[in-house]
């Protein structure tokens, strides 16, 4: 399991707890919108009875915290 920070352009922390993959693909995602301005998708499926919307637009930093 991995441990990933949203925080928010307001401010508020953000905390997911799921898979280490899952982790590194909401880092990787996000930093692909900032560097590339590609808009990945809001939905990430963390189990197959949990799901997370992110809007990537209202996120300052995306990281993984272990």
């Amino acid at each position: 399991m991995a441990l990933v920070k949203v925080t928010l352009v307001s401010g508020v922390d953000v905390e997911i707890e799921t898979t280490a993959v899952i982790a590194d693909d909401l880092v990787a995602a996000f930093s692909r919108y900032v560097a590339q301005e590609r808009t990945p998708d809001k939905r990430t499926i963390l189990t197959p009875t949990q799901s997370i919307y992110i809007d990537y637009s209202k996120a300052a930093i995306v990281r993984r915290v272990d």
